[in-house]
């Protein structure tokens, strides 16, 4: 049996085990969204058959190190939160309001701004996360090994496309 139908075939276990370990993550990704990043992971991952036990041990590792992977994905945004919500207004404003309705409101557009922001192309978010960590320009053209204008060029459509995807995940 292919690795492909191993997978389709137990692609149910699977989805009860991300159901049970994925925790404060299902805010943010979806259990399809995980379980096919699981997928991903285990047809780039050597693998030998050697009955259902041994495979579904093999997936269910699979299945956690992603999972804390991504939810490492989560907690790194999460650090500089302000920085994030401020990069999906055009005027870079934010309210200076305090108190917990103002609180609320924020979390709420972290929230959607970090959905916003897994929703981009990988080129796309980490150009938004450099963006919101202050990396110069110069820094980013080296990293991506790109011109200093492509490097502004892509920082401009990158955070034109986040702004896009989190208005209209506002909007819904």
């Amino acid at each position: 049996m292919s690795l492909g139908e191993l997978l389709t075939e137990y692609r149910g276990d699977l989805t009860v085990f991300v159901r049970r370990h994925a925790g404060r993550l299902l805010r943010f990704e979806g259990v399809e969204d995980l379980v096919q990043g699981i997928h991903v992971r285990a047809l780039e991952a050597p693998y030998e058959h050697r009955g259902r036990e041994p495979f579904l041990k093999w997936m269910y590792q699979l299945a956690r190190r992603h999972l804390a992977g991504r939810y490492a994905h989560w907690v790194a945004l999460r650090r500089k939160p302000a920085a994030l919500v401020r990069l999906t207004q055009a005027d870079g404003a934010t309210a200076s309001d305090t108190g917990p309705r103002t609180y609320a409101e924020r979390r709420e557009l972290l929230t959607i701004a970090v959905r916003a922001l897994a929703i981009l192309p990988p080129k796309d978010r980490q150009m938004v996360q450099w963006e919101s960590e202050d990396v110069p320009l110069a820094e980013r053209a080296d990293n991506m090994g790109v011109s200093y204008a492509a490097a502004d060029s892509a920082r401009r459509r990158a955070l034109e496309r986040f702004r896009k995807t989190f208005d209209y995940l506002l909007e819904t």
